[in-house]
């Protein structure tokens, strides 16, 4: 009896799909299998994978979402959109300590996902001291995390309540704080002003003459604070996060033009990302390309007319990180006169 052939499935034209599917190699790190990773997210046997990418089998909208959500696939890039409307993603922080844990996560897998790619930066233009720099120390951290739900977030469990140490639970801030050291295994590129510094020391006072935390609580703060300050001049001073670095990874540049907003851009492989603040400490993300085109723009623009001090520029950066340290210690002795 003559052996059957198995039919040979039709490959259908699928130009959406075939172009989704190149932008999700293009996110891939390098040594990450596409059709191993495909079938990992979607379930689905390495060869059910295989056929997706073929164009035998159609991606379905499902599918289609568990890729883009985990590595933030723009779908409005999917579908070559070429207008003024633009798709971001965010995650929800609502009154609710169980959201701000997804979105500390959040943080941390993006960072995490980053340091995979050998092509890699962040460019972060910085109103206020960069989200990272508040995980600096447990310390810092645990303020912050209190600050952001009791201040910003209104979480209900935090509003008749003081600040002490161990009020805001420590998984959250151990969450956080590897943000912080991911985040220095990143070469990065910052835009400063003068009043960057500010908005953290207007917190501490603020609670201080609230009533919220104790005077010395505020001072351990400022104290930690003005660590963090001195490890970020070291840092400038070396134009390197680590000592360990082989090569330059940190560029920070003082800018006179008032920034308006925190914004982040990142390159990651062959892709870009564009983060915008909104809501005091979340953002608003998008790979985008046209976005992300006119998002750098912008940065390169600041960085132009801004004065990179770091490296050689000793005097530049003395001067500015003067201003700074006055700052914090006219803050500490205030508090420590009352």
């Amino acid at each position: 009896m003559p052996i059957k052939k198995e039919k040979k499935t039709a490959k259908i034209n699928l130009p959406i799909q075939n172009h989704f599917i190149n932008r999700f190699k293009e996110v891939l790190p390098s040594g990450v299998g596409l059709a191993e990773e495909m079938a990992d997210l979607l379930d689905v046997s390495t060869d059910s994978a295989y056929r997706r990418i073929r164009g035998e089998t159609e991606l379905t909208i499902e599918e289609v979402y568990k890729i883009s959500k985990k590595y933030a696939l723009s779908i409005d890039d999917v579908f070559s959109n070429q207008n003024d409307t633009v798709t971001f993603s965010y995650t929800k922080l609502t009154d609710s300590e169980h959201n701000f844990e997804a979105y500390l996560n959040r943080l941390l897998t993006h960072l995490k996902t980053l340091k995979k790619f050998d092509n890699r930066k962040i460019y972060y233009v910085a109103e206020e001291i960069p989200i990272f720099y508040s995980f600096f120390s447990k310390k810092l951290t645990d303020f912050k995390l209190f600050y952001w739900q009791r201040s910003v977030l209104n979480v209900p469990e935090y509003q008749q309540r003081k600040f002490d140490w161990g009020v805001v639970p420590q998984k959250l801030i151990d969450i956080a704080h590897a943000s912080y050291t991911e985040y220095l295994t990143i070469p990065s590129s910052e835009i400063w002003t003068s009043e960057t510094v500010q908005t953290g020391l207007k917190q501490i006072q603020f609670y201080y003459d609230s009533g919220i935390i104790s005077s010395n609580h505020a001072i351990e703060l400022l104290t930690e604070y003005r660590s963090m300050i001195e490890m970020i001049m070291k840092n400038a001073e070396n134009s390197r996060k680590n000592i360990s670095d082989k090569t330059d990874t940190y560029f920070m540049y003082n800018s006179e033009v008032v920034l308006g907003t925190n914004c982040i851009y990142v390159i990651m492989g062959e892709t870009t990302y564009s983060y915008i603040s909104f809501n005091s400490m979340n953002s608003l993300t998008t790979n985008n390309p046209q976005f992300c085109e006119e998002t750098e723009h912008w940065v390169r623009n600041l960085e132009k007319k801004s004065t990179l001090i770091s490296g050689v520029s000793e005097k530049q950066r003395y001067q500015f990180f003067s201003l700074m340290f006055k700052a914090i210690d006219s803050c500490l002795e205030k508090i420590k006169s009352q």
